[in-house]
This record gives C-alpha cells, structure tokens and sequence, in this order.
C-alpha cells in the first residue's frame, strides 16, 4: 500500500482517512461502508458480466468457511425464504459487502476505468487494501470476519460522517471524480433491477458519482462488450 500523492507531490491530509494509490488514473474510488447489500442488484450483476460473477465467487469461498452457512445462500435466497434474513446479521452483512465491493471494483477494471487512488470507511478500509494489493484475501477474510464474531449486533446505520472524510480526503488529494464503492443510497433503484437489463444497471451506478465530471456508463460498457464481441470474430475467422 502507498500513501496517495496530490498532484504536486506527497499529499499530507488532515484527514484520517488513508488514501492509498491505485494507479495512474484521474478516477478515486471510496469503499464505503454500512450500507446494506440489495440482493437484486447483485443477482443482476452476477448474470450480467462475467468478471463480477467470478469475483464474487471468489469471494465467496474465501468467505464461507467463516460462516455458519455459505454466503451465496443469503444472497441468492427468495426474498421470502427461510435464508433472506441472514444479510440483516453482522457476519453475512460484512462478508457480502466485501464480496460485492471488490467484485464491483474489479467489473469497472475490467471495463478500463482507469482508477488513480481508493479510500474506504468502516469495514470499505479492508477491501480498499485488498484491491490494491495491501492484503490477501486470506488476510482479509480474516479482517472481515473474525473468529468470533459478535452476530448479535444489528448491522450500523450508514456512517455518514465517515464517507465524508473519505471524500475530503481524496479531494484533497488531488482527485476531482470519486465513486462510492458499494451499494448506493437509491434502495428503490437497485432493488428494482432485474437480470439481463443492462441498461437499468448502468443507470443505477449513475447513482455512485460523489463528485466531479460524470462518468458515461454506458459508453465505458461499451468500450469493453465491442472488444469481446471482436475478440469472438477474430477467433471465429482464424477457426474458419
């Protein structure tokens, strides 16, 4: 991990929050933390882009043996099943977060967002430095989930003033365009996101923009599909 840098040298913040360099991008990215994991967007996301639903699996079964019951079962319950209350735990809650943010995260590296540093508040510090190589996943799994975890706790409200000193944070640091890592603050958005709408998809990481210059989603998206959709042909023709 490596302190970030404002544009004209080594950046001292006042703030608490670490900002560590991702990167040569214009792009930060904030993984924030408390705000509960919506089953629908992550369903949507995990059928839509493979590079998610790889993370995430990954993930998952770094996660698993640290939990009474695999983290897909909460996850990808019925919303009305015996299963669809365990995000509501700590342990399911934190462990989902992680899972989600890192597969997110590593969806938009693969899309070409070029990201120049990441923050993160809560538990979003333990995914910030696993993305950028600071921690294993073993070791962060560990962070996530201690062995003895209090599931007692309801999960916090989400920390407000922590995501704000995060934002501060990479601002002063020289970064105009930050992205909230995580889920976003429209409930009524992602929860209403169904798989296979891609277009509903990118809409709703519109929501993700905490400052500076719009990200065009659907452009960066489709940057990536045309260059699979070429890279088919291409094999395609060699195989004909």
């Amino acid at each position: 991990m490596t302190p970030g840098r404002g544009r004209n040298g080594p950046h001292a913040s006042a703030a608490r929050t670490p900002v560590l360099v991702a990167g040569e991008g214009e792009t930060a990215v904030l993984f924030v933390a408390g705000r509960p994991v919506r089953p629908a967007m992550v369903r949507a996301l995990y059928g839509a882009f493979p590079v998610f639903r790889t993370q995430f699996d990954t993930g998952c079964r770094t996660l698993d043996p640290r939990l009474p019951l695999p983290l897909a079962a909460a996850v990808f319950a019925p919303e009305r099943g015996a299963d669809a209350g365990l995000l509501d735990r700590t342990d399911f809650g934190r462990a989902a977060l992680f899972a989600y943010q890192v597969a997110l995260y590593r969806t938009w590296q693969d899309w070409g967002m070029r990201i120049g540093a990441v923050a993160g508040t809560g538990s979003g510090t333990v995914a910030a430095a696993h993305v950028v190589g600071g921690l294993g996943l073993q070791k962060a799994a560990r962070n996530i989930l201690p062995r003895r975890p209090d599931r007692r706790v309801p999960r916090a409200a989400a920390p407000k003033r922590g995501d704000a000193e995060g934002l501060s944070a990479l601002r002063a640091a020289g970064f105009r365009r930050v992205l909230a890592c995580g889920p976003g603050p429209r409930e009524d958005t992602e929860s209403a996101v169904a798989v296979g709408e891609v277009p509903a998809l990118l809409a709703a990481m519109t929501h993700l923009q905490l400052s500076g210059p719009p990200v065009d989603w659907e452009a960066l998206w489709w940057a990536r599909h045309r260059a699979d959709v070429h890279a088919v042909l291409r094999r395609v023709l060699e195989a004909a």
